[in-house]
């Protein structure tokens, strides 16, 4: 069962750390404080762990912007599993574009799966409400809600 750490930047940068010390393997979500301050934590995890920071939703637009919107879903998978092929680690940075129902991934089963054998810590662009992760608002296309699973979701207060 998955759980939230938090806490000023300190507490959740220094619990961060440890938790990487002890498991570097599984989803994890960085969420709160504002841009710099998480921009400041990734950087400070990247160079900690030789482990490169994406913009995700960067990199999957550029992929995906000359395809026909058909072909979409089915390049979409097989991209990330490219992009992590040899990856033991991964920091993503804007993961927004993974909730585009366009491209018809489930976001979070996604990072979940990809997330097998190796670590990946996000920026969560959403809301988190004791072990329940949610993006967008009820009725939006993109809405999703969903409890933690393995994930360990680090809120900077």
């Amino acid at each position: 069962m998955g759980y939230v750490v938090q806490g000023d930047y300190s507490f959740v940068r220094n619990s961060l750390f440890k938790h990487l010390q002890e498991k570097m393997i599984g989803l994890s979500f960085v969420t709160g404080g504002n841009d710099s301050c998480r921009s400041s934590l990734f950087k400070d995890i990247a160079a900690a762990t030789n482990t490169n920071v994406l913009n995700l939703s960067f990199l999957l637009s550029k992929e995906m912007k000359t395809l026909p919107k058909a072909e979409r879903p089915l390049r979409a998978s097989g991209f990330l599993s490219e992009l992590l092929s040899n990856r033991k680690s991964i920091i993503f940075d804007h993961i927004e574009l993974l909730f585009d129902p366009q491209l018809k991934l489930r976001a979070l089963h996604t990072l979940r799966l990809l997330a097998r054998g190796r670590f990946i810590l996000a920026i969560w662009p959403g809301n988190i409400e004791g072990s329940k992760l949610t993006y967008a608002k009820r009725g939006h296309p993109e809405f999703l809600e969903e409890g933690l699973d393995d994930e360990v979701v680090f809120k900077i207060e």
